[in-house]
């Protein structure tokens, strides 16, 4: 059920484009901030509810099935979550933060060196194609 969210956006210098990718690296640093917050405060418990469930398990010789986990057409919904699926989802979506933090930054390295060297050109448009909030393509336009 994962669907590419595609957008055109349109920018009338490198400038521009840039402080709209600083303030994306912005938003994930503080997004990334509060779920690593989170995930500290959930991780112990998920620790500690493993631990108990590993003793029950060696303790009366069966595997404990501790997710009841519903497929709704792609859409998982998991009645009565419990501290260590917390901690899963959040780490998967740590991950896919810091994946996309680390995007943003070559990015925008790539894009500040690309406007070192077109400075000169000021009548220019740039249309930035986007997947997922990720820019993939610029088409560099003369302005109107």
């Amino acid at each position: 059920m994962i669907n590419l969210a595609m957008e055109l956006l349109r920018f009338n210098s490198f400038e521009e484009f840039l402080r709209h990718l600083n303030a994306q690296i912005e938003q994930t640093r503080s997004q990334l901030s509060e779920l690593l917050r989170r995930y500290n405060e959930i991780k112990e418990r998920a620790e500690r509810l493993r631990s108990i469930e590993e003793r029950l398990s060696k303790a009366l010789g069966v595997k404990l099935e501790s997710v009841n986990e519903i497929d709704l057409k792609g859409l998982k919904l998991v009645v009565g979550a419990r501290p260590t699926d917390e901690a899963q989802v959040l780490m998967e979506v740590i991950q896919s933060l810091k994946n996309r933090l680390e995007v943003l930054m070559k990015l925008q390295k790539l894009i500040e060196d690309i406007a070192k060297n077109l400075r000169e050109i000021s009548d220019m448009t740039l249309l930035v194609e986007t997947v997922n909030d990720i820019p993939v393509k610029i088409l560099l336009c003369e302005a109107k």
